[in-house]
């Protein structure tokens, strides 16, 4: 499954469960509304209209740029630029 690129990973099992939560602790101190605008897209994007998807990613992204999670990333990521 690996050398076909079915999954992106090997875990052992018995390293299974923390592999698990650390993902997980990962995904949820992500930017999770990025996430869920960017799930919104990639099911949207199955419409065969591409003009339309175009329109409602950008109209996503909008939405992104508003969140108070986004200053903060961009904040942050100016912090570390400086």
């Amino acid at each position: 499954a690996l050398d076909w690129g079915l999954v992106n990973q090997l875990i052992a099992a018995d390293e299974l469960q923390a592999t698990t939560l650390q993902m997980a602790n990962s995904l949820a101190s992500g930017p999770t509304q990025a996430y869920g605008l960017t799930k919104r897209a990639f099911n949207r994007a199955v419409l065969p209209d591409l003009e339309a998807t175009l329109e409602y990613e950008a109209q996503l992204q909008e939405i992104a740029g508003r969140t108070a999670e986004h200053k903060a990333r961009v904040a942050a990521f100016l912090e570390k630029h400086s």
